[in-house]
């Protein structure tokens, strides 16, 4: 009795002492130095006193003030972080009064006996030095199982869309390194979607200069947002990885692996994986370098000069749409791996190479509407598509940066890629009328085997002069592609007029394209004084290539079809020499420059190689002069804006000139125009940006406008044809008085630190094209815009909750029949929700909801997609995962696609893989760690 009446009188007294003080608190306080002089910029932190773990956080003014309003009264462990100073800890208990005022608080200078052992011991939060933001990932709650991605949802002031795609400070993340290194290229998900995310002792994000900046010390205001990974000490030496295996209904499967070995200055990774639940894998490198049109990266630009590039459209070439990707039409089995070694002494030299496969089979049924629009009438055709394709790709790296001294340094580099793609298309077209009478159907059959090699490789040389600003840079480039596909093309036209005929043609036709570019630049760089600087460069680029297409008749023992068939041999000469100058001082950037270029285009075309040509040859030259002028403004606290013009000159493409008829479907047939001028058009933009280290809050505005002074459009001569039925007929024509337009306003705010975020974006866009629809002008205008709302929450270690709003609108006019103006609205709303509901026991789920709306053609859909999982720990050692996943549970998912361009609008619906449900099994070599997981993928 005695003792149960002294536990009540100790809750009594707890309670009494609990109701004085406030529910809320304002803390706050002044850092300064040992000296009692302000310690500017800190970074402040408040943690849990029971493990660590971040709860609020805040930059303190120059003046070293901080303030934390109306947070909970209850006991905090108060951090403070600044670069040259020892971290400080103080326990702050409950506080009887409604602000703590902390007075000054001392921080120590650290003296150089202790640095080292500061720098290996401190550990921080979160820290802020300038434009960089360390994360101490130990202390971000993840689950067994994740992934960096999953980590770095966690992260304040970082943000992963769906895709994977990363943000910090609301700017794209361009790169992410290992330890300083590069992992499988320049893709940033290569590594957040591999590496899990107990790995990870640090994620730092910064601001990487150009090489040309690194080189010279002077900045030329391009930089871009990258992300450093730092691995705990126990990775850094030894291995570790991931296996992942599942099973389903409907013979649904999946599995994937990595398995990495690191140590101070090698690191070696594998990575596999295979599937047939449309997953193609990881984005392994960006296909751009595999075009044969640049050799170079934004990391290792060799292209010099402002607008460097030379817009040469000779090389457009997309290798015949090789890559693995996936746009959610069809079904898709798929498997890929990749290796990937690292070798950096930290001193001289670095060097990075990788191989990976991957390959897709696909099988697609699709159906599609369009109607296209004349001057007085109208035309429908509806679609049925049957496609089988198998692709799969090889793809090599290299790159090889090697300091010769302290002044020089050369960087080679090289990419391949083998691809091969067995593709069979069945195609039904039913054409009507306005009225939609039937006119006739046109059945296609295509059978097609492609082949394709591409080479970039390249050189830069830099060397910095002992004069600040006084700099060298050479490069030089070859790339090669080749591209040869053999196709069997079979069609039957059948009418339904009174005069009813079947008409049907059988070709096969083969396709040898092969390019070669020689390229070069030079650039030399000097200060005029401490704020001004002069550059000038030099580019060339020499390209030639030789593209055969022979169409042979397989029911005449494969005789050549000389009016479909051509042999064209092409030569492009790029020159251009061009000069500018730079002002650089206390984050403000300007330049002017003006250059001069100058194309030569020779294209030859014939029916075969040893023929007499068609046509007269086409020999054209173009040389423009071309302003650009770029400033870059760093304002105070963290604001900064800036705005650019330049003018664009882009060649034609042979294809373009060619002065003959081709085509595949006979019903859709195209010619080139050899009088074709360059597009010419002004292009101007602007923006502005906010990062408020505080809170980690930004905002940005940014706003794009082109002026076409020309452009090619292809005009085109629809007719009725007595033995096709329709025939519409494409050839390219300059123009003018295009106008293109584009605004992009975003926000990022923490609305409880460290637990409710909000995000918000919107996007407006204007366009204004003109083309020639039977001689007619139809000016097509597209307006349209965006907006998406999303917040997330994270209210305590066991649960996480997101919710995303997204409205596209679309409105499309035409001058030749407005009654035919689209209005399209795509709405989506996505939920997702993440909760342990037991030891070990995780409870995983999300809705997608779609609206698709078109009234001119009171077309209406709703796709809902709910998914849902549950998973387990198992293990003293938490090696073992399980879970049990279940995908569009409703079983509604449809692919369906909606636009409308120059005289026609179109609707597209896929079938694609819907309900089915997975169990699956993963073990980590190195064990899991029991925390509360962020995302919701198997």
């Amino acid at each position: 009795m005695k003792r149960s009446l002294g536990l009540w009188i100790m809750l009594l007294a707890v309670n009494i002492v609990f109701a004085q003080n406030p529910a809320k608190v304002t803390i706050k306080g002044s850092v300064v130095d040992t000296a009692n002089m302000p310690a500017p910029y800190p970074t402040v932190m408040l943690l849990n006193p029971t493990d660590s773990s971040l709860i609020n956080f805040t930059r303190a003014d120059e003046k070293g003030g901080f303030e934390f309003k109306n947070v909970r009264n209850v006991p905090y462990l108060l951090k403070i972080s600044l670069i040259s100073y020892q971290p400080r800890q103080m326990l702050l208990p409950a506080h009887d009064k409604e602000v703590n005022d902390l007075g000054n608080v001392p921080i120590k200078p650290i003296s150089l006996e202790l640095m080292e052992v500061v720098i290996r011991t401190a550990k921080s939060t979160l820290s802020i030095h300038g434009d960089t933001i360390e994360y101490d990932a130990s202390t971000f709650k993840v689950p067994p199982g994740s992934t960096v991605e999953d980590l770095l949802r966690r992260l304040p002031g970082i943000d992963v869309d769906a895709d994977g795609n990363i943000k910090s400070q609301g700017k794209d993340v361009k790169k992410v390194y290992i330890d300083g290194k590069t992992f499988f290229g320049d893709d940033p998900k290569a590594a957040t979607k591999n590496l899990g995310a107990e790995t990870i002792s640090k994620v730092q994000v910064f601001n990487e200069k150009s090489e040309q900046a690194k080189l010279t010390g002077v900045d030329d205001g391009q930089k871009n947002k990258v992300m450093n990974l730092e691995l705990k000490a126990e990775y850094k030496k030894g291995s570790f990885g991931k296996i992942t295996g599942a099973l389903g209904d409907q013979d649904r499967w999946a599995a994937r692996g990595n398995y990495n070995r690191f140590n101070t200055k090698e690191q070696f990774s594998l990575i596999g994986f295979g599937n047939n639940i449309n997953q193609t894998g990881v984005n392994w490198e960006d296909y751009g370098e595999f075009k044969g049109q640049n050799a170079y990266n934004d990391f290792d630009s060799g292209d010099f000069g402002f607008n460097s590039g030379g817009g040469m459209r000779f090389f457009y070439s997309d290798g015949g749409g090789l890559t693995n990707w996936f746009d959610g039409r069809g079904f898709t089995k798929n498997y890929g791996g990749g290796i990937n070694y690292n070798f950096d002494n930290g001193k001289k030299s670095k060097f990075n190479a990788s191989y990976t496969y991957n390959q897709t089979d696909l099988n697609l049924d699709e159906y599609s509407f369009r109607q296209t629009f004349l001057l007085d009438t109208s035309f429908f055709n509806n679609d049925t598509l049957n496609r089988g394709e198998f692709r799969n790709n090889h793809i090599l790296n290299g790159r090889l940066e090697q300091n010769l001294d302290s002044n020089n340094v050369l960087i080679v580099k090289a990419n391949a890629r083998l691809s091969n793609q067995d593709a069979g298309s069945s195609q039904s077209q039913f054409f009507s009328n306005s009225l939609e009478k039937a006119n006739n159907r046109l059945s296609t059959d295509n059978d097609s085997n492609r082949d394709t090699w591409a080479l970039t490789s390249s050189m830069i040389f830099r060397h910095r002069f002992k004069k600040k600003g006084r700099s060298f840079a050479f490069s030089a480039a070859f790339n090669q592609n080749q591209n040869d596909l053999d196709e069997r093309f079979t069609s039957i036209n059948r009418f339904f007029t009174a005069n009813t005929f079947t008409d049907q043609i059988r070709q096969l036709n083969r396709d040898n394209n092969g390019n070669d570019e020689l390229k070069s630049s030079i650039l030399y760089t000097d200060a005029l004084s401490k704020k001004w600087f002069w550059e000038s460069f030099y580019n060339f680029s020499q390209s030639t290539s030789q593209n055969q297409r022979r169409v042979s008749d397989p029911e005449l023992n494969d005789q050549l079809i000389e009016n479909l068939s051509l042999f064209s041999d092409n030569k492009l000469l790029y020159n251009r020499l061009g000069s500018g100058i730079r002002y650089s001082h206390e984050g403000v950037n300007l330049s002017f420059g003006l250059a001069a270029l100058q194309y030569n285009l020779h294209g030859e075309f014939s029916r075969d190689e040893d023929q007499p040509l068609v046509a007269p040859a086409v020999d054209r030259t173009f040389t423009h002069v071309t302003p650009n002028f770029s400033a870059d403004i760093e304002l105070l606290s963290n604001l900064s804006v800036n705005t650019s013009y330049s003018y664009s000159v882009v060649a034609p493409r042979f294809n373009d000139l060619r002065p003959v008829t081709t085509y595949n479907n006979p019903a859709f047939r195209s010619e080139g125009n050899p009088n074709l001028d360059p597009e010419l058009s002004h292009n101007l933009s602007a923006g502005m940006y906010f990062w408020d280290p505080s809170s980690m809050s930004s905002m940005g505005l940014s706003m794009d406008y082109a002026i076409k002074e020309s452009q090619i459009v292809y005009n085109q001569v629809i007719q009725s044809d007595d033995e096709l039925g329709i025939l519409s007929l494409t050839r390219p024509e300059n123009v003018s008085g295009g106008r293109e337009m584009s605004g992009y306003l975003w926000m990022n705010r923490p609305i409880i630190k460290t637990k409710l975020t909000l995000s918000a974006n919107g996007s407006l866009r204007f366009s204004k094209n003109p083309a020639f629809v039977n001689g007619v002008e139809n000016e097509t205008q597209s307006n349209g815009g965006n907006i998406s709302m999303s917040l997330s929450a994270t209210p305590n270690p066991k649960l996480i909750f997101s919710l995303t709003g997204d409205l596209n609108m679309t409105n499309i006019s035409y001058s030749i029949q407005s009654s035919q103006n689209q209005k399209i609205r795509n709405t989506g709303i996505d939920g997702n929700l993440k909760y342990q509901f037991a030891k070990k026991m995780f409870l995983e789920t999300n809705l997608d909801y779609n609206i698709f709306r078109n009234d001119r053609f009171n077309f209406k859909q709703d796709i809902p997609i709910w998914n849902a999982s549950v998973r387990r720990i198992i293990g003293k050692s938490n090696k073992i995962e399980m879970r049990l996943a279940a995908f569009d549970l409703l079983n509604k998912r449809l692919t369906i696609n909606q636009n409308g361009s120059a005289n026609f609008v179109e609707r597209r619906i896929s079938n694609t893989l819907a309900r089915y449900f997975m169990l699956s099994m993963s073990y980590n070599v190195r064990g899991y760690e029991n925390k509360l997981k962020k995302n919701n993928y198997w």
